[in-house]
C-alpha cells in the first residue's frame, strides 16, 4: 500500500576528487556484496568507467523470490566461478500461475533461427509454463523425448502489464535510468523485462540496444556469460563485417579475442556496460529481471551511435537525396532501424533537464518533485552532474551539421535548452 512505502533512499553521489582511488582492475570482473558497495563507489568505479561487475545479495526482499521453491544462493560466494556450481533451485510453477494471468507472451525458439535471430512466436503464459513443466517432468523421469522444446520467454514487459504487482525493486545502483524514467512517466513502452527459460536456452551474441547499459538479476537459476570489451568483437567479423550469431571459448581463443567468463547464480546482478558484446546460456532452469538504460555516464555513447546510424541510413538511400523531405524521411527510417531518432533523443534530454531543474528548485523549499522508481532521491550534486552532462552534450550536438538540417527545428530547441542550463550553472 502507498501509505506503507519506506522513506526515499538517497542516491548520494560525490565529486570524483581522486580518480586513482576508484580505479578498477581491468584484468578481472569483480564480485561485490551489495552491503559493502556504496552507490558512489559503483558510479565511479564501474558505471562511469564502463566496466562490468557482479553484485551479490541484491534481491533479498523481492516478492518474486517466491517464483522458486528454493533458491540457490547459499554459499554463493564459495567457488562461484566453478562451472559445476549450478544449484538446485526449482521453478514454482503453481505460484506463477496463481500470481500472473494468462497473458500473451513473447517466446524465442532456441532450436530455430530466422535470419539473424531466434525464431519468434507468441504463447499464452500458462501454456508456456505447462510446456516447460512437462519438459522438466520428462527429463526427471528420463523419458526419451524426440524433439525437446527449447523455448525462451524473453523481453516480457511484465512490470508494465501488471503495474500493481511489485514483484521486484530496482537496486539503487541502477536507479539513475533516464530511458525508463521518461518512458514510465509518459506511459510508453519501456525497457524493463522478465526472462524465463529452461536449461539449455540461450541468448545469441549481441551488444545491447542503443549502446545502453543493462543489468540482469537472477531470481532463480545459473547463467553462464561470455563478455567482450568494446572492439574485441571486431576480431570475429567476416570479410563483410558481419559478426557471428553464436560464439564459444574455442572460437574466441582461435581469434585471440580478449574475453571474460561469468557464472551468475540466484540473487546476483550482472552489470553490462555500453558496447560490451556478450552471449548468455541458461545452465539450469532460470528466471531473471532485466533493464536496459542510459544516463549521464553513457548518454554520449548513445548519441554517437545515433549519429552513426543516421549516417548509415543516409548512405543507404543516397540515391533519393533529391526527393522532397529527404531529411525527414531519413529520421523516419532511423527510428524504425535504431529505435529512436533525433527528435526522440532531444525530447528525452528536455524531459530529464526539466525534472532536474525543478528538483534543484524544490530542494530550497524541502520538497521533492519526483522519485526514481518511487523510492530513490538524488542529492544536489547528482542533479547538477546530470545537468552539466546534458549541457556539454548539447554543445557537441550543436556542432553537428545533421542537427541543423534536421526537421522540427531541433537546432533551435537544442540551443534554447543549452541556454537554460548555462543560466542555471
Amino acid at each position: 500500500m502507498a501509505s506503507e512505502k519506506a522513506a526515499p533512499q538517497l542516491l548520494a553521489l560525490q565529486p570524483q576528487t581522486n580518480p586513482q582511488l576508484d580505479e578498477h582492475s581491468d584484468s578481472i570482473i569483480q564480485r561485490c556484496a551489495a552491503k559493502e558497495l556504496s552507490y558512489n563507489e559503483f558510479y565511479w568505479r564501474f558505471m562511469h568507467a564502463n566496466w562490468p561487475v557482479v553484485i551479490t545479495d541484491v534481491s533479498n526482499n523481492w516478492e518474486c523470490r517466491n517464483w522458486a521453491t528454493q533458491l540457490d544462493n547459499e554459499n554463493a560466494n564459495n567457488n562461484i566461478n566453478s562451472a559445476n556450481k549450478t544449484g538446485q533451485a526449482q521453478i514454482n510453477f503453481d505460484y506463477l500461475r496463481s500470481r500472473i494471468g494468462n497473458f500473451a507472451v513473447p517466446v524465442a525458439d532456441c532450436n530455430a533461427t530466422y535470419f539473424d535471430s531466434h525464431a519468434k512466436l507468441e504463447l499464452k503464459f500458462h501454456d508456456y509454463l505447462e510446456r516447460w513443466q512437462r519438459s522438466v517432468t520428462e527429463e526427471e523421469a528420463n523419458c526419451n523425448v524426440v524433439a525437446k522444446d527449447n523455448l525462451y520467454l524473453k523481453d516480457w514487459h511484465l512490470a508494465a502489464q501488471l503495474p500493481t504487482y511489485e514483484f521486484y525493486q530496482v537496486p539503487q545502483y541502477f536507479a539513475s535510468d533516464w530511458l525508463n524514467e521518461q518512458l514510465i512517466a509518459e506511459k510508453r513502452d519501456d525497457y524493463r523485462f522478465v526472462y524465463m527459460g529452461p536449461k539449455g536456452s540461450w541468448t545469441s551474441f549481441h551488444a545491447d540496444v542503443f549502446g545502453s547499459f543493462s543489468w540482469s538479476t537472477n531470481i532463480v537459476g545459473h547463467k553462464k556469460w561470455l563478455m567482450l570489451p568494446p572492439g574485441e568483437e571486431l576480431k570475429l567479423a567476416d570479410r563483410l563485417g558481419n559478426l557471428p550469431f553464436s560464439i564459444d571459448e574455442a572460437q574466441l581463443t582461435e581469434h585471440q579475442v580478449r574475453y571474460f567468463t561469468i557464472h551468475q547464480t540466484a540473487n546476483e546482478a550482472v552489470f553490462v556496460p555500453s558496447g560490451w558484446f556478450h552471449q548468455v546460456w541458461n545452465v539450469t532452469d532460470t528466471i531473471s529481471v532485466n533493464h536496459n538504460w542510459f544516463n549521464a555516464c553513457n548518454v554520449s555513447t548513445v548519441w554517437r551511435n545515433l549519429l552513426s546510424n543516421w549516417q548509415a541510413v543516409r548512405k543507404e538511400i543516397a540515391d533519393c537525396q533529391q526527393m522532397d523531405n529527404f531529411d525527414a524521411h531519413c529520421q523516419t527510417m532511423l527510428r524504425a532501424s535504431f529505435g529512436i531518432n533525433y527528435l526522440d533523443f532531444v525530447q528525452l534530454l528536455e524531459f530529464i533537464a526539466a525534472r532536474r531543474l525543478a528538483a534543484l528548485k524544490d530542494q530550497t523549499t524541502s520538497t521533492t518533485s519526483f522519485l526514481l522508481f518511487d523510492r530513490y532521491q538524488m542529492n544536489d550534486h547528482h542533479l547538477q552532474t546530470d545537468l552539466d552532462c546534458i549541457r556539454r552534450l548539447l554543445g557537441d550536438m550543436l556542432q553537428e551539421p545533421s542537427v541543423l538540417q534536421c526537421p522540427a527545428q531541433l537546432h533551435g530547441r537544442c540551443e534554447h535548452l543549452k541556454q537554460q542550463l548555462q543560466l542555471q550553472s
